[in-house]
Order: structure tokens, then sequence, then C-alpha cells
């Protein structure tokens, strides 16, 4: 199994929780990443 090397906060910035340790970047920025991130929805979740 490899190790995961890709972008840790954006990941944990798509869940909303911290996925890989502490991460700062949820206090900062806690809305989703990307061009439609700030506008405020977010996904609905399944049962």
């Amino acid at each position: 199994m490899g190790r995961y090397t890709g972008p840790k906060t954006k990941v944990s910035r798509r869940y909303g929780v911290p996925l890989f340790g502490p991460a700062k970047a949820l206090e900062r920025k806690n809305y989703p990443p990307g061009m439609h991130g700030p506008k405020g929805s977010r996904r609905k979740q399944s049962d």
C-alpha cells in the first residue's frame, strides 16, 4: 500500500474534517476548495 502524497489540506477542506492530523486550514478557510467553495452550500450527505 502506497503513501498518499496528494493535496492533504484540500481533501480535508472538501469533507470539512481534519483527516490528516490537526489542520489549521479549516480554521482559516472553513469552506470547500475550488471555484465554487466560498458560496456557502455544502453537499448533502447520504444516510
